[in-house]
């Protein structure tokens, strides 16, 4: 397989895009609790840690990594979980489905594989 499938293009760039969001979402927070109230920093630890976690896997799949194709797998299965538990919500479900299903089509893993 010469490239990347356009499927992986694809994903990355949505990752890339969540991330985005997320560390600009962060930055939103941070600014707020350092003008209204420390206590609005807290609220800033977890989007910025999954911004960093999302450029990290953005990179890898933008450049074909096995570790990245594994750590997108289980992100999205347990994002599967957290939107099935403890309700149903189902449009947070159908894109980790999508994404979860596409990575394991053989054509798709054995991109990760060269």
């Amino acid at each position: 397989m010469a490239g990347r499938p356009l499927g992986i293009t694809i994903l990355a760039i949505l990752q890339l895009l969540g991330s985005l969001l997320l560390l600009l979402g962060a930055a939103l927070v941070l600014m707020a609790g350092a003008i209204i109230d420390p206590i609005l920093l807290l609220f800033a630890i977890a989007p910025l840690i999954l911004g960093i976690i999302g450029l990290i896997l953005f990179y890898g799949l933008w450049n074909l990594k096995g570790w990245a194709w594994i750590w997108t797998l289980i992100i999205n299965i347990l994002n599967i979980i957290f939107a099935v538990y403890p309700t149903v919500q189902l449009m947070s479900l159908v894109v980790p489905v999508i994404i979860v299903v596409y990575l394991l089509i053989p054509g798709t893993r054995a991109a990760f594989k060269q």
